[in-house]
């Protein structure tokens, strides 16, 4: 197989020129291109996980943990059903229809992030916080769930008001209804 950096370069290095990166590093399984505002990493780990993986940052001195390409399709409103089901390839067939619909979700809806401008990046941003916020409230109420269960089998209402409360208004239907039923047990006793 040929290496995977010449793959990226092969089906990679003209759109991404076309917006004025250049390939600044190469090694077997790593391709790095930049531009004025943006540097894009692709690689393969071949050794583990067999996984193909895309980072994106900008060059303004802000950078922080690569966006990756999860990220990008989300915040470039890419429909689901164009997104790859998977990223895990290990024959060059099939590296290179990945990083052809790569390619080409790049082109068709992510051209203001390679050109760097400051909306598309905004969005970005704004999608990852937004993706932050949904993880730690969805782990808040996952952890909260956990310890009411507990409380609801030991038929301990206080604790279970005490612990669902602050989550109320993230609590599905059959929760809040715990929820409900603790307080007026305590209302009624």
């Amino acid at each position: 197989m040929i290496e995977f950096a010449e793959i990226a370069d092969e089906i990679l290095g003209d759109l991404l020129s076309t917006h004025g990166f250049v390939r600044v590093d190469k090694v077997h399984d790593l391709a790095i291109f930049e531009s004025e505002t943006c540097t894009l990493t692709v690689g393969h780990d071949s050794q583990r996980s067999s996984e193909v993986f895309m980072g994106l940052n900008r060059r303004d001195g802000t950078r922080g943990p690569d966006f990756n390409f999860d990220e990008v399709v989300r915040a470039a409103s890419i429909p689901s059903g164009l997104q790859p089901m998977g990223y895990a390839v290990r024959d060059e067939e099939s590296i290179r229809h990945l990083l052809q619909t790569m390619a080409a979700l790049l082109a068709t809806y992510c051209v203001p992030l390679l050109r760097g401008d400051h909306s598309a990046w905004s969005k970005l941003v704004s999608q990852r916080d937004a993706d932050a916020t949904n993880y730690a409230t969805e782990n808040r109420v996952h952890l909260a769930l956990n310890s009411a269960t507990a409380a609801w089998h030991a038929k301990d209402f206080e604790k279970i008001i005490e612990i669902l409360d602050p989550v109320r208004p993230m609590l599905g239907a059959s929760d809040r209804a715990k929820l409900e039923y603790a307080e007026r047990k305590l209302r009624d006793d």
